[in-house]
């Protein structure tokens, strides 16, 4: 691994630019004042500062611009515009809104109900904008959302193909894009499981992202490492360090791709999902008109949405699947628990011993 790998550029999400361009208008529309940068509060307690592109009026409306900044990632809405427009009501509440180029969600199963609404996801992007905007002023203003090229950048994203139509999705649980460098980021990873063995634990959570870190501490006293998409080489290197207990704690769409066999579970690399959960259903003894409604699905969730009480049943076939494939990495004693979305529950939970 090269120096350089040390030095990667981070980049801002969806959601944060928006936050940005949200709280820039409102202290032009407040204050009377034109920022030219604006500091926001992210979820995971870090503070960003952000370009402002324009501030411009529209009526009674004032406008801001931000450009979304991948860093080193291979992302497709790089240098978008994320525009907040912003005006007074005479209410004593924050309105947000998804305006032109923001896309509407037309499929069950994502974090963004109900279908018909803007795709501003509730628990980190909305609330991200809420807070920036906050920062100014606590009630009275309507802030819309907008994507002045967002119906052509959609084209280029994988919203169509999970339900979302006519515009991107405003997402981003912590704010920060961070750079894409598998060995760079293994090596990371490895870092953290060393430190951690030396100082004598013998299990270990592999976590595959900020929300199943969160879940699995509220359930596991063992020391949570979260891995994003590397939950392959993460596992073997645990194992190779000599954990005697490593658990896998996912959400579906990981644990399904896990299941399918992909080791890394980024977009890039593969897919399957539709097809391993429908092959699962099948194994937990699905038929029928339900089984026919995963089979044609667009994401997990609403394969799950479908499947209602029995998505436990189907889950343990998934976290079967995904432990058996895991195995290869070594004999230590290893447990998969798949969490629902908002972590109100474990829906499956296996281990080596079952």
């Amino acid at each position: 691994m090269s120096v350089i790998d040390y030095f990667k550029r981070f980049g801002i999400t969806t959601g944060a630019a928006a936050a940005a361009a949200a709280k820039a208008a409102t202290i032009a529309l407040i204050r009377g004042v034109t920022p030219s940068s604006v500091t926001i509060p992210t979820p995971v307690g870090l503070r960003l500062e952000v370009s402002i592109d324009r501030v411009f009026t529209i009526g009674d409306y004032v406008c801001a611009d931000v450009r979304k900044i991948a860093g080193d990632n291979p992302d497709s809405l790089n240098n978008a515009v994320i525009r907040a427009c912003v005006h007074s009501i005479n209410e004593q509440v924050i309105k947000i809104k998804g305006g032109h180029g923001v896309g509407k969600v037309v499929r069950p199963g994502l974090s963004i109900p109900p279908m018909g609404e803007p795709a501003i996801s509730p628990p980190t992007a909305k609330l991200m904008i809420e807070n920036a905007v906050r920062e100014v002023v606590n009630a009275g203003v309507e802030v819309i959302i907008e994507v002045p090229n967002g119906e052509e950048l959609a084209k280029a994203t994988m919203n169509e193909d999970v339900g979302i139509v006519g515009g991107i999705a405003i997402l981003g649980t912590t704010g920060i894009e961070w750079p894409i460098s598998n060995e760079a980021f293994v090596q990371h990873i490895k870092a953290q499981l060393t430190a951690l063995r030396g100082g004598k634990y013998d299990g270990v959570v592999i976590a595959s992202g900020n929300r199943a870190v969160n879940y699995a501490k509220a359930i596991y006293e063992m020391p949570v490492v979260k891995v994003g998409d590397l939950i392959g080489a993460s596992v073997k290197e645990a194992i190779g360090l000599g954990f005697h207990r490593v658990v896998i704690a996912l959400l579906p769409g990981k644990a399904v791709k896990l299941a399918a066999g992909l080791m890394n579970t980024h977009s890039s690399i593969g897919d399957a999902r539709i097809e391993t959960i429908t092959w699962a259903a099948v194994m937990a003894g699905i038929n029928g008109e339900l089984l026919r409604r995963i089979a044609v699905s667009k994401t997990v969730g609403e394969a799950l949405h479908y499947l209602g009480d029995a998505a436990g049943k189907v889950m343990r076939v998934i976290a079967e699947r995904a432990l058996g494939r895991l195995r290869r990495f070594g004999n230590a004693s290893l447990e998969v628990v798949i969490f629902s979305e908002d972590g109100g529950e474990v829906l499956a939970r296996v281990n080596s011993h079952d």
